[in-house]
């Protein structure tokens, strides 16, 4: 217990920045497995905004030590904390989420963007804000990255340094507020920003979930096999379970000429290769006569009838930047026919996009303009949606990458299908839900 305490003030002391007095006093409490009273200490020092408070309350709610168990919450300061620039708190979340429902975590995302406006500034008690035309380069990004957390978008630390958080941010903002997704700190940007006040934010986000979704597909493979309950077909390569979900591995595409190519519907097989092709060349990757010859894809489906509208989530691993990926939702009885697919091409633009199968061909319907790097060793969430109007949208680490509204397809579907085209993928679990 001596040696646990220890390791975990080392931790938390690694985290820059002054502790206050109700943290330091929480702090001697919890030494103590004093709970109750460094539960009360904590949120005080939370409530200030010290980033390691916000992380100890997590820990308290996710191990149940002075107040009962709650993953909400848990993850909810943790959120927090992590947006504040805490290095270990992204870390627990992500931990935390794998014992966690769908609508839970919605729930949480939900209540730490809502404590987040109830801490800023309201219109009548305006804070001084220096003129944009004074600021330097790096003091704007720091004014950007300060309104982006003021508005519950995760920004990082406000330390002026323009890294992918920033930027993500910046892109979310500016999906939500309906204007150019380019992902750069300006003075415009800035502007707009300041006007942009609480309540059009509350506008913006998602509702807080008023029923139970029905699951319609849930597998974390945690029994070691993909043959049943539910029960997954191989259509072509090779697949296992291991200790980190369902893998596949195919080898490279090979670079080298082809032959002028017709797609029909009686040839389903050639859909993904299609589909690879059609992105490359339109985000000017290849040429025509450089397109990759595919190795033989390894291809598993599922049948998951679901309607038209539904929420996908899924946890994904990638180990080679090579080939492609593709996954989604099949109608009918063909799963590599009419329906719509995720395609990931590591190392290319678009790194990401979503394509429309029917008998007509294939057409992308929107793109991820920049790459996508998910080789870090690391397992990445990945959020589809599509609403009763038929708009859709992809979040990747609760970074949103897609937005489009799509009514070319308007029956229910029937499956699930996973393609791996080159590389060396793991699904570590995956829900299906009808909304």
């Amino acid at each position: 217990m001596i040696i646990k305490g220890v390791v975990l003030l080392l931790l938390l002391f690694v985290h820059a920045g002054p502790a206050s007095a109700d943290y330091a006093e929480a702090m001697r409490y919890y030494e103590r497995q004093e709970y109750r009273q460094a539960l009360q200490e904590f949120s005080a020092a939370a409530r200030g905004g010290d980033a390691d408070a916000q992380y100890m309350l997590g820990r308290l709610h996710e191990t149940g030590s002075g107040t009962p168990q709650d993953f909400v919450q848990a993850h909810q300061w943790y959120n927090l904390a992590a947006a504040r620039g805490h290095r270990h708190a992204a870390e627990a979340r992500e931990s935390l989420t794998r014992s966690m429902t769908a609508g839970q975590i919605a729930e949480a995302q939900q209540a730490a963007r809502a404590w987040q406006l109830e801490q800023a500034p309201s219109r009548s008690t305006p804070t001084t804000r220096p003129d944009i035309e004074t600021l330097s380069n790096r003091q704007g990004v720091a004014e950007i990255q300060r309104e982006l957390n003021r508005l519950g978008y995760d920004a990082g630390p406000v330390d002026g340094a323009m890294g992918r958080r920033t930027r993500n941010a910046i892109r979310e903002y500016q999906a939500d507020s309906g204007i150019a997704q380019d992902g750069h700190a300006t003075a415009d940007l800035l502007q707009r920003l300041r006007q942009t006040e609480r309540e059009t934010v509350t506008a913006s986000s998602p509702s807080r979930p008023t029923a139970s979704p029905r699951v319609v597909l849930q597998d974390d493979f945690s029994d070691g096999d993909y043959r049943h309950d539910p029960s997954w077909t191989v259509l072509s390569g090779d697949f296992e379970v291991d200790d980190n979900g369902l893998r596949s591995i195919v080898a490279a595409p090979q670079a080298g000429g082809r032959e002028s190519r017709t797609l029909s519907a009686e040839r389903p097989e050639e859909i993904g290769l299609a589909m690879l092709e059609l992105i490359l060349e339109q985000s000017g990757s290849i040429r025509r006569d450089e397109a990759p010859i595919p190795p033989e894809p390894a291809r598993i489906f599922v049948n998951a009838p679901v309607d038209n509208a539904f929420r996908m989530e899924l946890q994904l691993a990638s180990r080679q930047r090579t080939g492609s990926l593709e996954l989604g939702l099949f109608q009918g009885d063909r799963p590599d026919g009419a329906g719509y697919r995720l395609v990931y091409a590591p190392g290319a633009r678009p790194g990401l996009s979503l394509v429309r199968i029917t008998s007509a061909g294939v057409e992308v319907i929107a793109r991820h303009q920049e790459r996508l790097d998910l080789e870090d060793g690391r397992f990445h969430r990945i959020v589809w949606t599509r609403d009763g109007n038929g708009e859709m949208q992809v979040h990747v680490d609760d970074q949103r990458l897609l937005r489009v509204q799509d009514t070319g397809l308007g029956d229910r579907f029937q499956g699930f299908v996973l393609a791996n085209r080159g590389g060396d993928y793991t699904l570590d679990r995956v829900r299906l839900e009808a909304r």
